[in-house]
């Protein structure tokens, strides 16, 4: 990685990105120990060793001005703080802390499971069937009855209650309180969202064999980009994630075609945008910046596609139509982020909860749930986390 951005932006910054992995490789430790990997029911919970280390790296500092600390060039800055975007917020207002993401794209590495990404879910039921889990498809859960703060059982559309000692909720926090628990806490109502998304997903006759499997392609505008989410306007010089599954995983398309995931960041449902008006024009402008940056007759190749808007993603339960759940602002963060645990025996996991968005934390939150549930295994967190 180093030798590459020597070649390319030179050796001063290839001696600051040096820097910049021994820093984020400092974060990931203090922070997995200490904060991710955990359940936080209280600040006092951060009490400790590595709250002090992670403080005197800088980690409570703003992103952006930490990156650049570290990296002169303007293209690495952005590379290496965008990522504050799928956190919710912008890499000027973001934590030094949310680094640890570009740790995990860029020094642990990306793992694609083959198969695709479904293969993941498929496994893990696997594992668990195997075990003696029962799963129960296409039943619709219509609330959770409980009393006094402890669930006893839950009601299916069909009719059908089936009694719980415990609960384990995975839908988006607000949407769990409101619609299967019966109300919604203060403090779940006035959370504040991540910006959502336009996704594009296409099977394609278009190869083009300079790209990766993920590629990021940024516009000249970089700082209005953030402005614009932020005040609910579209993007209007867009930075987009374009994804390649097949260029590791060929099977995953008949010979001779591709897939492609193109994401494009949107305002989320508060801003007062008509998606189905602008849904056909908006997918020929991301079509024509993609032909514009390098896919060119990346239009003409589609033959399957399937298109997801920020009013797509409310209706399949998402609050507020964002995929990212609530903002990784500080004070949703940690501690201050919607617990797994409500009243005695609901459990709560996914991205809304601790320790919040992405795969690898969706991941862990299931772990934390499972803990809730059956007891902590520090055991198997250091084995898994060391």
């Amino acid at each position: 990685m180093a030798a590459e951005v020597e070649r390319t932006c030179g050796a001063a910054e290839a001696a600051g990105l040096r820097r910049y992995v021994d820093f984020v490789s400092k974060l990931y430790r203090y922070e997995m120990r200490g904060f991710i990997d955990r359940n936080l029911d209280s600040p006092f919970d951060l009490v400790g060793l590595d709250l002090a280390r992670l403080v005197a790296a800088g980690g409570m500092r703003r992103l952006a001005p930490k990156v650049n600390s570290y990296l002169k060039d303007p293209r690495l800055q952005r590379l290496y703080s965008f990522q504050a975007m799928y956190a919710g917020v912008s890499p000027y207002q973001a934590l030094a802390i949310y680094a640890v993401i570009s740790y995990m794209d860029s020094v642990a590495g990306v793992y694609a499971p083959t198969g695709g990404m479904h293969a993941l879910p498929q496994a893990m039921a696997a594992a668990a069937a195997a075990h003696g889990v029962e799963f129960r498809y296409d039943t619709t859960v219509t609330r959770v009855e409980h009393t006094g703060g402890r669930a006893t059982a839950v009601h299916t559309a069909g009719g059908e209650r089936i009694a719980a000692d415990v609960v384990v909720l995975n839908p988006d926090l607000p949407v769990a309180h409101r619609d299967l628990l019966g109300a919604t806490p203060r403090r779940v109502g006035r959370q504040r969202y991540s910006p959502s998304c336009y996704l594009l997903l296409a099977g394609s006759t278009a190869r083009y064999d300079q790209l990766a499997h993920h590629n990021i392609h940024f516009g000249a505008a970089w700082r209005e980009v953030f402005e614009e989410l932020a005040g609910g306007r579209l993007m209007s010089d867009p930075s987009l994630l374009v994804s390649n599954p097949t260029r590791t995983d060929p099977g995953l398309a008949p010979d001779g075609r591709q897939i492609y995931y193109v994401l494009a960041p949107t305002p989320n449902t508060d801003a007062p945008l008509d998606w189905e008006r602008l849904a056909p024009e908006y997918r020929e402008h991301v079509l024509t910046t993609l032909e514009a940056r390098g896919y060119p007759g990346f239009r003409d190749g589609i033959e399957v596609e399937h298109v997801t808007t920020p009013e797509d993603w409310q209706a399949r339960g998402m609050e507020r139509g964002t995929p990212f759940a609530a903002a990784h602002t500080f004070a949703q963060t940690g501690p201050f982020r919607q617990s797994t645990l409500w009243g005695e025996n609901v459990v709560f996991t996914g991205s809304g909860t601790q320790p919040g968005v992405g795969v690898p934390m969706v991941l862990i939150s299931g772990r934390l749930a499972a803990e809730r549930v059956t007891g902590p295994d520090a055991g198997y967190r250091s084995r898994a986390w060391r």
